[in-house]
C-alpha cells in the first residue's frame, strides 16, 4: 500500500469517527478534540486531515457525491426501462445512506458557513436530483412510469429515502433486506404505470 493509500485509509477511519460523534452528540457540541479522542490522535495530526469541522462535513458530502453519482452512472448505463433503473437507484441509495459518513452528510448537509461551499453543496444536491429526474422521465417516455411531475416525485422520493438514515440501523430488528423491499413496494407502487 503507498503512502496515498494509507492516507485515505487514515481519513476516511477519521471521517467516520466524526461523523459518529456528530450522530451522537451533535454537530456544534462535538469538539475537534473529542474527533482527535475517538480517533486516538493529537490534534495536530488530525489538523493533517482535516481543517477544521466544516472540512470534516465537505469531506462527507465529497464521499457522498462520490458514491450517490457512482450509482447513478451504473444505474443509468445498464439496459432497461425507466422503471427498472428506479428500482436499481432505490435499492443501491438506500445502501448507501445506511453508512455512517453519509447518514451524517444528510442530516449535516445544510450546516456550511462558508458561502462558497454552501453553494457548491447546493449544486452537487441539484445536480443529482437532475439526474434522478431524468430517470422518471425516461421511465414515461417509455411508458413504464406513470405521467407524472418529476420534480416533485424527485423531491418526495429524497425525502422518503434520506428520512430512513435518521433512523434506520444495522444492528436493529429490520434487515436491510426487508428495508429495502417495503421501501421499493411502496414507493415503486405509487408510480409504476399499470397499462
Amino acid at each position: 500500500m503507498n503512502r496515498e493509500e494509507k492516507r485515505q485509509l487514515k481519513l476516511d477511519a477519521i471521517l467516520r469517527h466524526a461523523a459518529a460523534a456528530f450522530m451522537e452528540k451533535g454537530y456544534y457540541k462535538t469538539s475537534l478534540d473529542d474527533i482527535a479522542r475517538l480517533h486516538n490522535v493529537t490534534k495536530p495530526t488530525l489538523y493533517y486531515y482535516v481543517k477544521n469541522k466544516e472540512d470534516i462535513l465537505i469531506k462527507c458530502e465529497d464521499v457522498a457525491s462520490v458514491r450517490i453519482n457512482g450509482l447513478l452512472d451504473q444505474v443509468t448505463a445498464c439496459a432497461g426501462n425507466g422503471f427498472i433503473q428506479l428500482e436499481n437507484f432505490i435499492r443501491g441509495y438506500i445502501e448507501i445512506i445506511t453508512d455512517d459518513i453519509i447518514r451524517c452528510h444528510i442530516r449535516h448537509r445544510g450546516q456550511r458557513e462558508d458561502k462558497a461551499a454552501r453553494n457548491a453543496s447546493l449544486k452537487m444536491h441539484r445536480g443529482i436530483e437532475h439526474r434522478v429526474r431524468e430517470i422518471f422521465i425516461k421511465g414515461m417516455n417509455d411508458g413504464s412510469i406513470r405521467d407524472c411531475n418529476s420534480t416533485i416525485i424527485a423531491i418526495l422520493l429524497f425525502d422518503a429515502l434520506n428520512g430512513i438514515s435518521a433512523w434506520y440501523r444495522d444492528e436493529g430488528e429490520l434487515n436491510h433486506e426487508e428495508l429495502v423491499q417495503q421501501v421499493l413496494l411502496l414507493v415503486t407502487e405509487g408510480v409504476k404505470n399499470k397499462v
